[in-house]
């Protein structure tokens, strides 16, 4: 039942007079909650207010202002905080989940995908009292059906539970909603009870949230429910109604600051304390014989003038390298003590023992050596006791083979690497998203991938994919048959990876993929000293096994493309701009923006490409989400090791910029033909294995060791 409301130009006049008059108390005690539309806010209309850095959400509502009325068209929306201040999503509008836009009459057929944002502008609230955002939804839909563009500013009084706001806006919604001034306030008596009141442009609009406190679910989790309790729209069709679930990204705390001294956490303090304890006790023996226990690999203990060089391999800890890192370091400062040290003296033939306790550990990849880090661990163990910055950590990985090439070896090769097998089961998704066909088809398939290393750098990788499930569109015969997974070993491949002078990556890699083509590619870049910086290419030449595809002509296939890659750690960002010719013969360029939360990487890609023996190019936005989907520890590496896959990718694309108002489907442009084991990933740690990248996410060495100490102890 709607209820009858009142008053409605006193709230919008109190909303803005109070809002340009006001010295609100600085805090902030309203939830912030998602309205109706693509954006945080009421009901229909926004405030300034942006979800937190490193949340996602993903919302469901009915009652959608489109047609001339509030129709009861459903609305899927995914979000998250991608940095301070800005929230970015995509939302799929749709009715008919199942009707065919190319066959049928019906004209409730549509399904819109677009993108939105919403930017809360820095320092305004420090000089003004009052937050200021802009945003804009239905950026990139080619059926502009919800563009909506605006600005918003909000304040809010804490004694009072209450914010107000007030903003401008243009739109082609219905009824002219957000199409002028508009403005509103959110009363918050309860800690799970939200009550707005808005005028929209248009009309007057009420509605309640229900929702959890936060901190009530486990791992930050929050959900929320809104209903409308009014409207002034008479041509309203459906209630507006939605349930949102909030949860933060994994591993976006993996850098902060961890305090052990709070009594939440004096357990883990006298374990971590313990631990490190050991190092007055331990000798050389064991300092190799605990590494080797905990799985890593390819083990060597050397010398270079009187420092100790500890050179090992990481296959365990796959979310991020740094991980991996950091619980090496742990367990040396577990050990490395002066009696370790007086070992190492002995075995190296040191004249003398000095009070330093100087160590460097050389990071290998397929036996290459990629990247070092050395401290002094008496240092080092102060910053696992304290979490306060050690002043000899150093960090490099333009110098890593140099390093290892001048070491003379002492101990070779504990825990050999030569034929440990990784089998890496994830699951694979092929997918259409709100076409004209349908709101979702899918082939769903189990992916199993054998890795196994051979020489330094050598690898054979197959990868076997089993069909679990498909929507009907991706059966045979049907418009994406050909594109649905098959019961079939998809790729044999054999790589061979080389670490060129002035930190140049090269790999070569032979044989068969997709099931049908049979050829070879190269890929290679060079990384600056700091990381900061990416050049490469990539080639390929691929021949079809069959000449005929279902009564088709197939040709050759591959890639002739240039990449340049900016990375900025501090921001936890990267701009990749690659061009040239893409797999299907294709050529455009490609721009992408990648934010990292924790271990979850957010990308926007903006694609202009043209068809081979077109004349016109076609241009894409796309959004996809990356995330690792195994356990943060895996099993041991042993001869078998069963493990998931460290980064599996959603995408969605939309066709943007085309003139007919179209937004249908496109062949598939702008594919790369990539490969799991490629430089970024096998070796490179997704740009992350760098010193610039180490520097600014130092705290997570200790924070992967702590969590080390709490599973292991």
């Amino acid at each position: 039942m709607r209820l009858p409301f009142t008053h409605s130009y006193s709230l919008l006049a109190l909303s803005i007079s109070a809002l340009l008059s006001s010295n609100p108390t600085v805090g902030r005690s309203i939830d912030n909650l998602p309205s109706s539309q693509s954006y945080t806010g009421l009901m229909f209309t926004p405030n300034a207010q942006v979800i937190d850095t490193g949340d996602f959400n993903l919302s469901f509502h009915q009652g959608i202002p489109f047609k001339n009325a509030i129709s009861d068209w459903d609305s899927w929306f995914f979000s998250t905080g991608v940095f301070q201040g800005l929230e970015a999503g995509g939302r799929i509008v749709v009715q008919n989940y199942n009707c065919n836009g190319y066959t049928t009459t019906n004209k409730n057929c549509l399904r819109d995908l677009s993108a939105s944002a919403k930017y809360q502008l820095p320092f305004i609230y420090d000089y003004t009292g009052f937050n200021l955002a802009v945003g804009a939804q239905d950026i990139g839909g080619e059926a502009n059906n919800f563009d909506t563009k605006y600005i918003v500013a909000d304040t809010t009084f804490d004694t009072l539970n209450l914010r107000l706001s007030a903003g401008y806006g243009q739109s082609n919604l219905s009824f002219g909603i957000m199409d002028g001034p508009f403005g509103g306030a959110e009363w918050q008596p309860l800690s799970f009870l939200q009550l707005t009141g808005e005028y929209d442009a248009a009309e007057f609009n009420a509605n309640a949230k229900l929702f959890t406190p936060e901190n009530l679910l486990p791992y930050g989790a929050q959900l929320s429910l809104d209903y409308e309790l009014y409207t002034g729209h008479q041509n309203s069709n459906q209630t507006v109604w939605g349930i949102n679930a909030a949860v933060p990204l994994m591993g976006y705390s993996s850098n902060k600051y961890h305090d052990l001294s709070k009594n939440s956490a004096i357990d883990i303090q006298e374990t971590v304390n313990v631990q490190l304890a050991k190092h007055e006790n331990s000798s050389l023996q064991s300092l190799v014989s605990a590494l080797r226990s905990d799985g890593f690999i390819n083990l060597q203990i050397g010398k270079r003038q009187d420092k100790l060089i500890i050179a090992l391999e990481n296959r365990r800890y796959n979310h991020n390298p740094i991980d991996g890192v950091g619980v090496a370091l742990g367990i040396i400062a577990e050990h490395a003590g002066a009696d370790a040290f007086a070992d190492f003296s002995k075995m190296a033939k040191l004249q003398q023992q000095k009070n330093e306790q100087n160590v460097e550990v050389i990071m290998l990849t397929n036996g290459i050596p990629m990247f070092t880090v050395s401290t002094d661990m008496q240092c080092y163990r102060a910053f696992l006791e304290n979490g306060m910055p050690c002043d000899s950590l150093r960090f490099n990985s333009y110098s890593a083979k140099t390093a290892f090439a001048s070491t003379q070896w002492l101990i070779h090769k504990i825990n050999n690497g030569f034929g440990r097998s990784q089998v890496i089961i994830s699951p694979e998704l092929a997918h259409r998203t709100a076409t004209e066909y349908g709101f979702f088809d899918y082939s769903l398939a189990l992916v199993t991938n054998l890795y196994t290393p051979l020489w330094q750098g050598a690898a054979i990788d197959i990868r076997h994919t089993l069909p679990i499930s498909e929507s009907d569109d991706f059966k045979d015969s049907a418009i994406w048959g050909n594109s649905a997974y098959n019961n079939e070993i998809n790729r044999i491949f054999l790589h061979q990876a080389f670490k060129l002078p002035q930190n140049i990556m090269t790999q070569f890699t032979g044989g068969y993929m997709y099931g049908d083509y049979w050829g070879a590619m190269n890929e290679t870049n060079w990384l600056s000293s700091e990381g900061f910086h990416n050049l490469g290419f990539k080639v390929s030449q691929f021949r079809p096994e069959d000449d005929l595809n279902n009564g088709k002509q197939t040709s050759d296939k591959g890639v002739r493309l240039a990449k340049y890659q900016f990375s900025y750690p501090k921001w936890n960002w990267q701009f990749e701009l690659q061009g040239g010719e893409f797999w299907k013969g294709d050529r455009g360029i490609k721009a992408t923006t990648s934010h990292w939360l924790g271990d979850t990487r957010l990308s926007a890609s903006y694609l202009t490409s043209k068809a081979q023996g077109s004349n016109e190019y076609e241009d894409f936005l796309t959004l996809s989400i990356s995330l690792p989907l195994t356990p943060w520890r895996d099993m041991s590496p042993g001869y078998i090791q069963i493990r998931g896959i460290d980064q599996f990718t959603y995408q969605l694309q939309t066709r943007v910029g085309n003139e007919d108002g179209h937004n249908n489907l496109n062949t598939g442009l702008g594919g790369s033909n990539d490969i799991q084991h490629n430089l970024a990933r096998q070796y490179q740690g997704q740009g992350r294995l760098t010193k610039a990248y180490f520097d600014a996410n130092t705290q997570r060495l200790r924070n992967a060791y702590i969590r080390y100490v709490s599973i292991t102890q």
